[in-house]
């Protein structure tokens, strides 16, 4: 007498793995929107983080997760209020039953965090210690992996993903796009855009690169912007740069070649010219003021 095959069809076939981070991140970290062809889950595990996915915004806290689906925009945003540590795994995966996952955040129990757990444990077992650097884009590096680590990486994240299918643990909310969620990604939005503006104070204004870095038109930047600040997205980077100005001048550590320079202005007449406009005298006059 002999037995039948009967073969398996997997619901769930991971391919394989496209990245593994365990990020330490500061209360003011931002990414600028990215897409790509593979899925991403997101765990925040202490603190708590903004996402924003296709112009909808939420928060997300300890113990939740969320999953982006291939070629979704989107970015994650510090509250400016608390550090956060998130795990980030991306991987391959095209079974039609991952749709379930799209656009939903779930606050996960104690029996779904261990098989997370578990799985990072064999990620340890397969690669050591998750990179941390966010701009860290290398490839995985399985070349010393223990035996069956890798696969039962696979096998702990399939069963990780049944296990929020089936709903047996935590709790699901569906991201909608209500006034609510826009606005919340709007606000997020626009502090990941100041920050950008902060740290590039030394290149010279332009819409087209925040447009380009931030996925958005420049009509929707120009509103959002303006009703946030008061002020264009050009005004804004100058009245920074012009503040920055006047503590250089203050400091005298610089003369105005230098300070003009040193803010990315194309020369020092355009720095005069423009510093005029914003404050009313000349970089020399403003130096020589009392109150300065």
């Amino acid at each position: 007498m002999s037995f039948e095959l009967v073969p398996i069809t997997p619901e769930i076939e991971i391919k394989g793995f496209h990245s593994l981070y365990y990020f330490e991140l500061d209360k003011f970290f931002y990414h600028t929107p990215e897409r790509h062809d593979f899925w991403e889950l997101v765990y925040v595990d202490y603190g708590s983080i903004n996402a924003i996915v296709d112009g909808i915004g939420c928060s997300l806290n300890k113990g939740q997760v969320i999953f982006h689906q291939p070629m979704e925009l989107h970015s994650h945003i510090a509250n400016h209020l608390n550090a956060s540590n998130l795990v980030v795994i991306s991987f391959a995966c095209d079974s039609p039953i991952m749709s379930f996952f799209n656009k939903k955040v779930f606050t996960l129990e104690k029996s779904s965090q261990k098989i997370l757990s578990l799985f990072l444990t064999e990620a340890a077992n397969a690669l050591g210690k998750p990179c941390g650097d966010y701009y860290n884009k290398s490839p995985l590096d399985f070349s010393h992996a223990k035996v069956g680590a890798i696969q039962m990486m696979q096998c702990y994240l399939v069963e990780f993903l049944f296990s929020l299918i089936r709903g047996a643990e935590g709790s699901v909310t569906a991201l909608t796009p209500t006034r609510d969620s826009r606005q919340f990604a709007e606000s997020s939005l626009i502090d990941s855009i100041l920050q950008f503006i902060q740290n590039n104070i030394d290149r010279p204004p332009s819409l087209e690169l925040i447009c380009d870095r931030f996925s958005v038109s420049r009509t929707y930047l120009h509103r959002i912007f303006k009703e946030a600040t008061g002020s264009s997205p050009v005004d804004y980077w100058i009245g920074l740069k012009m503040k920055e100005a006047k503590k250089q001048i203050r400091e005298g550590d610089k003369n105005i070649t230098q300070i003009a320079e040193s803010l990315g202005f194309s020369g020092i007449h355009h720095f005069t010219r423009m510093f005029k406009r914003v404050t009313g005298m000349c970089p020399t006059a403003y130096r020589s003021t009392i109150g300065r």
